[in-house]
């Protein structure tokens, strides 16, 4: 570095060394700008760690949240309110003339036909007189010695349980033939089987069905049972009789599907099951579907898949037009934009409730708001359930369209301030890419608010496969769909299975007419046998309903 003593004194030399320190400045001055910017983007860099962090923190918190309350807490996604809390909006009450279905004309003569008795009917039992007596000692009086008198009788019933048996059928078939001429033999036709050349019956077979897809009791336990009640029947050979009673029911499903898809509407789900074999070793998981048709076609008829593949239902549903209630399942979307508007998608407000639900933990001012406006559309449907379509329609055109025009004002105001990645964002998300399909239950009286239904279709898969564990092949998929789809028939019409699948497998032995098909029907057949109607079930459907309803209105009176 230079010093005063050594500064040149030819201006030609200071102006060189003049350049010199303004280009060190200027130097200097760029190093500073870079350390200055390489400053404020390793701040940036750590802000932005810090805040992905925090939203990571955020995310496992609430997932852990989540698992919580599912593992320990209530399943129910109710909303406990304070009593006599209102809402926190309100919308201008519509007066709308609401007309109830018109009850079926009956004639005045007939008397009404009264509730039957919930009390065990003991007088329907087979009964077993055992008569009691006292010694002939005690018979003479103690005083006369005189023979005492019978005046009367006491009677104590007890009720005991007399275990299963099988019986062994043995027809006996005689044969005729003339001793003179020998002209041919005559016998009796042979009694029909179910399945050729096998030994049981159509109540062995009920019973076996009825097990395993109702009860939900596996073969080998099923092995045991009939062991104790006297016959070893292997689980190899009872598996093959359950896949040959399913070749059997088939017509019967047949005609349910064709049925359930010249149906309108329609309501489906799917619940995953793990079955063996297919070309890769070990278990893979396939699917039941189940196709919930409306009450002029009131069959649920269930489709496997050995995949969640859009493939599946699109073959299933290559015939039907009309609404179909669904899940969010993006293999849906294929579906409804191939259709060309044949099939109209009519989404699921419990699966967007349920996500509003889980982010109340993180956002309970902006979930709770958005959940109640929800709990205003359900209780438009409390009141909207016992009228006819029409006048269902209107009311929630009066009233439900309200509710959404604010609920989609709400989201967008929420979409466009919230961090993408937060529980509430997605399910605002969620919502708004589902709208159009979440508003469209509106449209018709016939369409429901949520998907529910159909979930419900699929507990028997669900309990079943915590027993069973898997499906023994690809080819016991679409044979438990068709036993399962006869199963659900006779629960959804509260007849008793067991009577309903005898006569069924009895019926279809000997005569599998398009007739014949139409009368097994399960609506048509519970029609025909009221018998075997399972009364005290319609009555604790009704009663539920009733105390559900109850419970509802008295929560909106003190709002």
């Amino acid at each position: 570095m230079t010093t005063p003593q050594s500064w040149p004194t030819d201006p030609r030399e200071c102006h060189d060394l003049l350049s010199q320190f303004a280009q060190q400045v200027e130097d200097l001055q760029a190093t500073t700008e870079d350390l200055r910017a390489a400053l404020d983007q390793a701040a940036k860099l750590h802000d932005q760690a810090v805040q992905d962090r925090d939203q990571t923190i955020e995310e496992l918190r609430q997932q852990i949240e989540l698992y919580r309350r599912y593992v320990f807490g209530p399943r129910r996604e109710r909303l406990v309110e304070a009593p006599g809390q209102g809402h926190l909006f309100e919308f201008e009450e519509v007066d709308l003339p609401i007309v109830p279905p018109t009850p079926p004309a009956r004639d005045s003569k007939a008397p009404a036909k009264p509730r039957g008795s919930r009390k065990p009917d003991y007088d329907r039992l087979p009964q077993k007189r055992i008569e009691h007596d006292v010694p002939e000692a005690e018979k003479v009086c103690s005083c006369c010695g005189e023979h005492k008198a019978r005046i009367g009788e006491d009677v104590a019933r007890v009720l005991h349980f007399v275990p299963a048996h099988f019986e062994l059928h043995i027809h006996i078939l005689p044969k005729y033939a003339c001793s003179h001429c020998r002209d041919g033999v005559t016998a009796p036709e042979p009694p029909p089987r179910p399945i050729s050349g096998c030994i049981a019956g159509p109540g062995l077979l009920s019973e076996l069905i009825i097990s395993k897809f109702a009860e939900h009791l596996t073969l080998y336990r099923f092995e045991d049972i009939s062991t104790r009640y006297g016959i070893y029947l292997s689980r190899s050979t009872l598996c093959d009789w359950v896949g040959k009673v399913a070749d059997l029911l088939k017509p019967l499903y047949d005609l349910q599907k064709n049925l359930v898809l010249s149906a309108s509407v329609l309501w489906t789900d799917d619940t995953p099951v793990k079955f063996l074999g297919g070309e890769a070793p070990g278990s893979h998981v396939g699917r039941f579907w189940p196709y919930i048709g409306p009450a002029p076609f009131p069959y649920d008829v269930y489709d496997f898949t050995e995949n969640r593949k859009r493939d599946g239902p699109a073959d299933f549903l290559k015939d039907f037009a009309g609404y179909l209630h669904a899940d969010a399942f993006s293999g849906y979307d294929g579906i409804f934009t191939g259709s060309a508007g044949r099939i109209l998608e009519v989404a699921c407000w419990a699966h967007a409730r349920r996500k509003f639900f889980d982010a109340r933990s993180s956002s309970p001012a902006e979930a709770s708001l958005i959940l109640e406006m929800i709990q205003r559309l359900y209780e438009v449907e409390d009141r909207a359930r016992p009228l006819d379509d029409a006048a269902r329609r209107d009311l929630r055109q009066a009233e439900a369209v309200l509710i959404l025009e604010r609920l989609r004002s709400e989201l967008d105001r929420l979409s466009a301030k919230l961090l993408p990645k937060s529980a509430l964002a997605q399910a605002v998300t969620y919502a708004l890419n589902q709208w159009k399909a979440l508003c469209r239950y509106t449209e018709d009286g016939r369409l429901t608010i949520d998907n529910n239904v159909s979930e419900r279709r699929v507990r028997d898969q669900a309990i079943g496969r915590k027993n069973w564990l898997f499906l023994g092949s690809e080819q016991a998929g679409p044979r438990a769909a068709v036993i399962y789809t006869i199963i659900a028939g006779a629960k959804r019409h509260r007849i008793e299975p067991w009577a309903y699948l005898n006569d069924v497998i009895l019926q279809l032995t000997v005569d599998a007419s398009p007739d014949a098909l139409e009368r097994l029907l399960p609506d048509r057949w519970a029609a025909a046998h009221p018998e075997h109607v399972l009364n005290h079930r319609l009555d604790e459907s009704r009663e539920k309903a009733r105390r559900r309803d109850q419970r509802r209105a008295e929560r909106r009176r003190s709002k």
